[in-house]
């Protein structure tokens, strides 16, 4: 279902940060964070831009790859790891 969802060119959320996160992003301690249904990359890649060290997971291989390209255009390194 969710490599559907994702298979489309454009970005199904976008390549913005979630309004939440954005908006509460100071109250995260800074270091390490697990991201988990990351989806297309937009909240990693907006933490890791803002200095965290992000692990992102995802069962959607799809979107994973879609997340790693939005790292590499965002030049930024996030660990994305592909699971269930």
């Amino acid at each position: 279902m969710w490599d559907e969802r994702y298979s489309a060119e454009e970005y199904a959320y976008g390549t913005n940060p979630n309004k939440f996160l954005e908006a509460n992003v100071s109250s995260i301690p800074k270091g390490k964070v697990l991201s988990l249904a990351e989806g297309e990359g937009r909240n990693a890649v907006f933490l890791t831009k803002q200095g965290y060290s992000v692990t992102a997971l995802d069962a959607s291989l799809v979107a994973l790859n879609k997340a790693r390209k939005l790292a590499e255009d965002n030049g930024v390194i996030v660990e994305f790891i592909h699971t269930d």
